[in-house]
C-alpha cells in the first residue's frame, strides 16, 4: 500500500496543463455543431464577466447571468481553449443519474444527516432541472438531444460491494422520507439476466426517473440559443486558451482589473468564473492536488443483432472492488457505465483500467493501449447477447476530482489565486458525476458572483473556504482514491 500511495502522490503533485490542441475525437461531437468554432473576428479587449470553459457548467453560468436582473447591461464572454463543448461534457457517458443513494451512509457519517439529505436532493433536482430545460426546446432540438427517461440500473458484481451498497440503500430508505427518483433493489437472478441483460451480478439497484441523453448536442443547442437571444452582449471565443491571468488596476476606474492573456491577445474583465474542472490547476496552481485531473476512457460499440434495443428503458452500471497491480502500475477502478441509443442500438460505455501515469493526467490527446484494450473487451463480459460486439470508436476525456470527493464552488480569495483581487469564482471538481451536479452548481456560482446569498438548496459542504482548502491535502486525495476504488493492502 505504501508504494501505491507514493505513486499516487507523485501523480497528484503534477499541475494540469492546457487542454490538448489535438484531442481524441468523441463520438458525441460528430458532426460538429454549427457553433463549434464560434469566435468574434477580433477578440474583445474588454468584457465584464469572463467564463472559462464551455461545458455544462459554463453554459449554466452564462444562462443564469444573461437572465439575471442585475446583469442586463453587462457583457459576458466565454473563453474556450478548443472548440465549443470539447471537454468532459462532450466526452462523457451521457447519463442523468444520481450517484448519491449508493454512498448515502458515508455522506451521513462524514457530514451529518441534514447535509447528506441536501446533497441527495440537490442531485435529484439537477436531473429534474435538465429534463425541464430539454422540455422547453423545439421539437427538432429535442429529437437531436435524444433525452430518454430510463431505469438506471447498477449491478453489484461482488459481495463486498453489494454489502456496502445495500447498507447505504437501506439506511437512505429509513432516513429520507421523500425522493424524486424511485429507488429499488432487485435480487431476482432471472430478472437481472432476462430483463436487464446482465451476464453476471448479485443484485441490481434501480433508479426509476433517471435519464440518458446526447450531452454535446444539448449544450451546443443551449449556447446557440443564448448567442441568438443575447447577441449584443454575449460571445463565445473558441480556440482561445487562457494562458495566464494577472491583476492590474484598471486606470479607467471601471473595475476591469483582471487581464487574461490568450494567443489572440489580452482581454480585461471585472469578474472571472472558472469552469475548467480537471484543468483548473493550470490557471490556479495552488489547487494542485486539491482538484486534480483524471483521464477517463469511453467508447462506442455495436453489440450485435442478438442484443435487444432497450436503450429507451434502461441504462447500465457495473461496480466491483477496484484492483491495483504493483508490477504494471495498472489501476482498475471497478466502475463501468453504459447507455444504448434507442435509434441505432449502439452502446456508449466507459470504464477504467490503465497505468497510474495514464489515469492521473490532463492529456486527452490519446487513449492508453491498456485502457483501449480493456474497454474494448467489456461489453460481452457485461451483457448477455452481445458476443458479436464491434468496437467503433474509443476516446478519452478529462474529469476533475477533489481530495474530499465533493465539488468546489464559490469565491477564490488571493491566498488561493495568488493574485490581488477577490472576484475570481469557481465551479469545478465534480468527481465523475457532473451531469447530476453541474447545472445547479453553475446557477449557484453565478448568483454568488452577482452578490446574492448562497441559495438555500445548495449544499454548504460544496462551498469553497480557506479552511476547507487547507484540509484538501495530497495525503487526503490519496486516501480518497484508495477508498473510492475499494483498494486494500490485501490486494496489493
Amino acid at each position: 500500500m505504501g508504494a501505491l500511495k507514493q505513486k499516487l502522490k507523485d501523480q497528484l503533485s503534477l499541475t494540469a496543463g492546457l487542454p490538448s490542441t489535438d484531442p481524441t475525437l468523441s463520438f458525441w461531437q460528430e458532426p460538429p455543431a454549427s457553433i463549434a468554432t464560434a469566435q468574434s473576428e477580433t477578440l474583445p479587449s474588454v468584457t465584464d464577466i469572463v467564463i472559462i470553459g464551455s461545458g455544462v457548467t459554463g453554459t449554466s453560468v452564462a444562462n443564469t447571468l444573461l437572465n439575471h436582473p442585475q446583469t442586463s447591461g453587462l457583457q459576458v464572454t466565454i473563453l474556450e481553449a478548443r472548440n465549443t463543448c470539447s471537454g468532459a461534457t462532450g466526452r462523457n457517458g451521457g447519463h442523468l443519474v444520481s450517484d448519491t443513494y449508493g454512498y448515502f451512509k458515508q455522506l451521513v457519517d462524514a457530514l451529518g444527516l441534514e447535509e447528506a439529505t441536501k446533497i441527495l436532493q440537490f442531485s435529484e433536482a439537477n436531473i429534474a432541472e435538465l429534463k425541464t430545460v430539454v422540455a422547453q426546446l423545439d421539437k427538432s432540438e429535442q429529437d437531436a438531444v435524444e433525452l430518454r427517461e430510463v431505469n438506471a440500473t447498477t449491478v453489484a458484481a461482488d459481495q463486498e460491494t453489494l454489502n456496502d451498497l445495500k447498507r447505504s440503500f437501506e439506511f437512505a430508505n429509513d432516513m429520507v422520507s421523500k425522493t424524486t427518483l424511485e429507488y429499488e433493489l432487485i435480487e431476482d437472478q432471472k430478472r437481472i439476466q432476462n430483463l436487464y441483460q446482465y451476464r453476471h451480478g448479485l443484485a441490481v439497484f434501480g433508479q426509476r426517473g433517471a435519464a440518458a441523453l446526447w450531452p454535446y448536442r444539448l449544450i451546443t443547442v443551449l449556447l446557440r440559443r443564448l448567442l441568438i437571444t443575447h447577441h449584443s452582449r454575449f460571445s463565445i471565443e473558441t480556440n482561445t486558451p487562457v494562458t495566464a491571468i494577472s491583476y492590474q488596476q484598471d486606470t479607467a476606474q471601471s473595475g476591469h482589473n483582471y487581464l487574461l492573456h490568450t494567443p489572440r491577445g489580452p482581454i480585461r474583465a471585472q469578474k472571472i468564473i472558472h469552469c475548467t474542472n480537471g484543468y483548473s490547476s493550470h490557471l490556479l496552481p495552488k489547487l494542485t492536488g486539491k482538484l486534480y485531473p483524471l483521464r477517463g476512457t469511453c467508447s462506442l460499440q455495436d453489440p450485435g443483432l442478438a442484443f435487444p434495443r432497450i436503450g429507451n428503458k434502461y441504462s447500465w452500471t457495473k461496480v466491483h472492488k477496484g484492483h491495483y497491480n504493483p508490477e504494471t502500475t495498472v489501476l482498475t477502478t471497478g466502475l463501468y457505465y453504459a447507455q444504448q441509443s434507442a435509434k441505432s442500438g449502439e452502446i456508449v460505455i466507459g470504464g477504467e483500467s490503465q497505468e497510474l501515469k495514464n489515469l492521473l493526467t490532463s492529456d486527452d490527446s490519446q487513449v492508453a493501449p491498456t485502457a483501449a484494450d480493456h474497454i474494448s473487451s467489456v461489453v460481452p463480459k457485461m451483457y448477455l447477447g452481445a458476443d458479436n460486439v464491434k468496437v467503433k470508436k474509443v476516446w478519452s476525456g478529462i474529469m476533475g476530482f477533489t481530495a474530499d470527493g465533493l465539488p468546489l464552488v464559490g469565491n477564490l480569495g488571493p491566498v488561493t489565486t495568488g493574485r490581488a483581487g477577490d472576484q475570481e469564482w469557481i465551479a469545478a471538481g465534480f468527481n465523475g458525476h457532473g451531469m447530476d451536479k453541474c447545472w445547479l452548481s453553475g446557477q449557484a456560482v453565478a448568483r454568488l458572483a452577482m452578490g446574492e446569498d448562497t441559495p438555500l438548496w445548495f449544499p454548504e459542504s460544496f462551498l469553497v473556504s480557506e479552511e476547507r482548502l487547507k484540509s484538501l491535502t495530497i495525503d487526503c486525495a490519496t486516501d480518497t482514491i484508495v477508498s473510492m476504488f475499494g483498494l486494500s493492502s490485501s490486494k496489493l
